[in-house]
């Protein structure tokens, strides 16, 4: 059915997302934007960056979806599995951490230094993935069923798919502070 009033609230919370981003990184230098409190650790970059990778890793199917031209293949149409798929992936990316987990592959961030233009990109890739969600108000997002870009036989509904990215979205964004809080933070140096 479509539901605008989830789309709504999820169109707030990534608002929230990216009001949190400014306020907490607006005002940091390359250096802090890459440090990482421990080698095995994300620096802000490279939260600020997975971001970008998982939420465009959807963007081909959200633009069929809002252009009306998506096709569910024979397993989305079929999988029995689709409900409990979105349950786990709900549960499991929980904005406040519950359990640490470890990326895909196909979605960890890039290991060197990233550029300041960095944050820029990310408020540029939110704002598209908004759109998108914002054009899902008047389709049936919970009969639509997508497969997971990272995992070809998971499928779980839109519905089930824009909660767990935008719970997500908040996760990374609270890693990025948790990093910022550190003790060991560099403090801004000055020029």
């Amino acid at each position: 059915m479509t539901d605008k009033v989830f789309i709504k609230t999820i169109l707030q919370k990534g608002k929230e997302a990216k009001e949190k981003v400014k306020f907490a990184f607006s005002n940091i230098c390359l250096e802090q934007l890459n440090w990482k409190p421990a080698p095995e650790s994300w620096s802000i970059a490279q939260c600020l960056e997975h971001l970008i990778i998982s939420d465009s890793s959807y963007f081909s199917d959200l633009e069929k979806i809002t252009e009306g031209i998506y096709k569910m293949n024979f397993w989305e149409k079929h999988s029995p599995f689709s409900g409990v798929c979105g349950r786990i992936l709900n549960d499991q990316l929980q904005e406040q951490v519950r359990k640490k987990m470890t990326a895909p592959k196909k979605l960890r961030p890039a290991t060197s230094e990233m550029k300041i233009e960095l944050i820029e990109r990310y408020h540029k890739n939110l704002d598209s993935f908004l759109d998108y969600i914002s054009n899902c108000k008047d389709i049936d997002i919970d009969k639509t069923i997508i497969t997971s870009p990272i995992i070809r036989i998971v499928t779980y509904s839109l519905r089930d798919a824009i909660h767990f990215l935008i719970q997500h979205e908040h996760r990374h964004i609270n890693q990025g502070i948790r990093v910022k809080n550190n003790d060991n933070f560099p403090k801004k140096s000055i020029h």
